[in-house]
C-alpha cells in the first residue's frame, strides 16, 4: 500500500532516493504515533504513503522525491522529514547535503591543511599520548613522536583509512577490527563524502577502499553515517612493544582556523 511499483528504476546506491528508502524501511511502525501498526505489511518499515502523511505532502509528491526528482526543498520540510525518519545528526546533515546542497552545520568549509606552528607545539605537549592532525581525507599532516613509536607502519602509509582497510598489519594491531574500527570508519567516510561531494580525494579514498577490501564492500551496504569518533574507547595491540594490548579513548576536535582538520589524541587508559 502506497509504495512505488516494483519495476521502478533502481535508485543510485549513493543517492538521496536510495537512502530515503533505507531510512523509511528501517522504522518500526509500532513506535510511530498516528500509524496503523496492526495491519499486515508486505515490506518492513513505513510505506511511502505513511511518510507522506506524516510530513504533510501528497503521496505523488513523496514518490517523486524517492525517485530522485530534483526540487527546491524547503528547510522546514527537510527538518520535518528528518524528524519523521528518526535521523541522527550525521544522517540529517547527509539529507540536507543531498537534497538542498548544504548541511545545517556550523564551521569553516576550507579543506586545506594549513596549520600554524602553535599546533605542532600542542602536539608535542600531548606526549606520552599519541596525537596527530589529519585532513579532510584522513592524510596525517602532523604528529608527535609517540605516533611514530606506536605506529611506524602508519607513517609508511600516512592515510589512516587506507591503513585500516588496506594495510596487512591493521587487523592484527586494531583489536575488534570490524566492529570498533572498520564499521565506524566507513560510516565517517560516508558522512564526509556527503558533506563534501566535490572533494576528489574523498571519492578516490572511498573507491580505493571498496575496490581493495571485499569486507568493506559488504559493510558499506549497511548505509551507516557518523560524523566523528570523539569519545570512543578502542583497543590496540602494539607489535613494536612486545605485542602489548592497550585501551585508548579517542579525543578529537577541530581547530577554529580550519574545521576540516582533525586534531586527535589517543588517551591511554
Amino acid at each position: 500500500m502506497g509504495d512505488e511499483p516494483h519495476n521502478a528504476a533502481r535508485p543510485d546506491s549513493e543517492g538521496l532516493s536510495y537512502l530515503l528508502r533505507h531510512w523509511r524501511e528501517r522504522l518500526d511502525p509500532t513506535r510511530i504515533r498516528g500509524i496503523d501498526s496492526s495491519r499486515r505489511r508486505l515490506k518492513p518499515g513505513l510505506t511511502q504513503q505513511e511518510v507522506a502523511q506524516l510530513t504533510n505532502v501528497s503521496l505523488a509528491w513523496y514518490r517523486e522525491l524517492e525517485r530522485g526528482k530534483h526540487r527546491r526543498f524547503d528547510e522546514q520540510f527537510l527538518r520535518r522529514l528528518a524528524q519523521v525518519l528518526r535521523l541522527d545528526e550525521a544522517e540529517r546533515a547527509v539529507l540536507f547535503r543531498l537534497a538542498a546542497g548544504y548541511a545545517p552545520l556550523p564551521g569553516n568549509s576550507s579543506s586545506g591543511a594549513a596549520m600554524d606552528q602553535s599546533m605542532h607545539v600542542v602536539l608535542d605537549q600531548m606526549a606520552p599520548h599519541p596525537a596527530y592532525v589529519s585532513n579532510l581525507w584522513w592524510d596525517i599532516v602532523a604528529h608527535n613522536q609517540p605516533v611514530g613509536d606506536w605506529f611506524p607502519q602508519v607513517l609508511e602509509q600516512p592515510n589512516l583509512m587506507r591503513f585500516v582497510f588496506l594495510h596487512p598489519e591493521a587487523r592484527r594491531q586494531l583489536l575488534n577490527w570490524r566492529r570498533d574500527w572498520a564499521a565506524p570508519s566507513l560510516a565517517q567516510i560516508r558522512y564526509a563524502s556527503a558533506i563534501h561531494p566535490d572533494c576528489e580525494e574523498l571519492v578516490q579514498l572511498r573507491d580505493d577502499i571498496l575496490m581493495g577490501n571485499a569486507e568493506a564492500r559488504e559493510m558499506w551496504r549497511a548505509n551507516q553515517t557518523r560524523a566523528h569518533s570523539d569519545g570512543d574507547r578502542r583497543f590496540l595491540r602494539l607489535p613494536y612493544h612486545g605485542g602489548q594490548e592497550v585501551c585508548v579513548r579517542i579525543t578529537a576536535f577541530a581547530p577554529l582556523i580550519n574545521q576540516d582538520l582533525r586534531f586527535v589524541i589517543l588517551l591511554r587508559l
